[in-house]
């Protein structure tokens, strides 16, 4: 019997021919150049390798074991990992509340409990009642009787309840849901943020002042000796909840002036941006502001943002996922839904017209580009400069020019701009240039940290030329 083979051994595989083995790397080493000659260089040596190994197990049997080995060590670890990361949590949930919820009941469902008064491990059986209950399951036809646990089974079910939400509301405020922003409804604006207010979401800090700005304190009254600039714009002016306050172009532009305040008119001591960047704002929005608030008595002021933002219209809050003054929700569950019933109305109940207006070229005459004039004349009526900076999207700076949204806008405002003596620029060109240095563009509309850092700059020597040529 000993010498009985009761399953015949598996035959070794005959190493294949060279063909194969040439045309396996032959066939890795192109796809990989091919992917490396598309930008994928990390993916190409992922191939290349792939493509070696193969070859090596293909022609020596040696190699195909170690290979074969080292495989089998990487799933093995691959699975303890994926069982320490996706399990443990289930486990220490669902049987760390099941197990506290029997301890706070003091149930015993199998009579295992040990008492400090008795003497061993050994114990006394369980009560015939409850044995019964386990016997009838293993052997009887009949219907076992059922024990009232519902008392225990709700409590259980409670505590995972409270567990799973606890645990899911601290890491939904982790990502930075539970503190957005309020705003305040305005019947003549629409809508901005609601004055004095301190939030630390999505790791920056965002500050705004008593006129729903999101820049230090100021008073309404310039003091003396200060050169004050005023910035009226959307959501790239604002710089969005994962740019720090310090790092948005704006305090950046500040800082930089603040640096040679002498090179200003009438060499100011210090320097004032007035960030009024609100998200979803067009230039209705930015008009009924300074109608409503005034100038502020500023130097100069600087129309930001996309050229699109003309084809908005005056809409109110009820257009985003925003909340209300006297609405600021109470968990980070509440904001998470209201942003999820959101999406669901913008992709399946909604249009964009409804957020973005008309895109009729006629429209955006009389809409967006006429408000912006407004904006221009008014300043003009105050003796005081009016600049454009119009910011291109990461898609127009890649090509040179600007889309086919933007220029009807250009063409449209820019003669007569020119007839107020108001300034303007498009620095296509400036992002184009730039574009390799540093990641510029958070989401392709919006800067990231470093395109806010290279746009101050930019701005920076965009005052020195403006205020030079008065």
């Amino acid at each position: 019997m000993k010498d009985l083979q009761w399953f015949p051994p598996i035959p070794e595989p005959c190493a294949p021919s060279a063909p194969p083995v040439i045309w396996s790397v032959v066939v890795g080493a192109a796809f990989g150049g091919l992917l490396l000659a598309r930008g994928h260089g990390n993916l190409a040596i992922v191939v290349w390798a792939a493509a070696l190994l193969l070859a090596l197990g293909l022609n020596s049997p040696a190699w195909r074991r170690r290979i074969l080995r080292a495989a089998h060590w990487l799933g093995a670890c691959a699975g303890r990992v994926t069982t320490l990361v996706l399990l443990w949590p289930f486990y220490a949930l669902v049987f760390g509340a099941i197990h506290l919820a029997l301890s706070v009941a003091r149930v015993d469902l199998l009579g295992l409990r040990l008492h400090s008064e008795w003497p061993s491990y050994w114990q006394p059986a369980a009560p015939e009642r409850k044995r019964a209950k386990y016997y009838e399951r293993l052997f009887t036809v009949e219907p076992a009787r059922q024990g009232s646990h519902f008392f225990v089974w709700a409590i259980g079910i409670l505590a995972f309840a409270l567990i799973l939400a606890g645990s899911s509301e601290m890491i939904l405020r982790s990502w930075g849901f539970g503190n957005p922003i309020i705003y305040r409804v305005d019947p003549r604006v629409g809508y901005y943020p609601a004055p004095n207010q301190d939030v630390h979401r999505y790791g920056g800090e965002i500050h705004i002042n008593a006129f729903g700005m999101r820049s230090r304190n100021v008073t309404a009254e310039k003091a003396a000796g200060t050169f004050r600039i005023l910035m009226l714009g959307d959501s790239t002016l604002y710089g969005g909840s994962y740019i720090d306050q310090r790092e948005i172009y704006a305090s950046r532009l500040e800082d930089l002036l603040n640096q040679k305040p002498s090179l200003l008119p009438h060499s100011p001591r210090n320097v004032e941006v007035l960030c009024m960047g609100v998200n979803g704002w067009g230039p209705q929005h930015e008009l009924a502001y300074v109608q409503e608030f005034g100038l502020f008595h500023a130097d100069l002021v600087m129309v930001m943002g996309p050229p699109a933002d003309a084809y908005r219209p005056r809409y109110g809050i009820e257009q985003f996922p925003f909340f209300a003054e006297g609405h600021r929700p109470n968990f980070a569950w509440q904001e998470l839904w209201e942003h999820l019933r959101w999406e669901y109305r913008q992709r399946f109940t909604t249009t964009n017209l409804t957020v973005y207006g008309s895109t009729q070229p006629q429209d955006v005459l009389a809409f967006g580009v006429i408000a912006w004039y407004e904006i221009a004349l008014m300043a003009q009526e105050q003796n005081t400069r009016v600049d454009f900076e119009f910011l291109p999207n990461e898609e127009e700076a890649r090509q040179g020019r600007a889309s086919e949204w933007t220029q009807p806008i250009l063409d449209a405002l820019l003669t007569p701009l020119a007839r107020l003596g108001a300034s303007e620029a498009y620095p296509v060109s400036f992002f184009r240039s730039n574009l390799g240095i540093a990641k510029l563009y958070h989401d392709g509309a919006h800067l990231a940290t470093s395109g806010h850092k290279l746009y101050a700059f930019y701005l920076r020597d965009r005052v020195w030329q403006l205020v030079s040529a008065e």
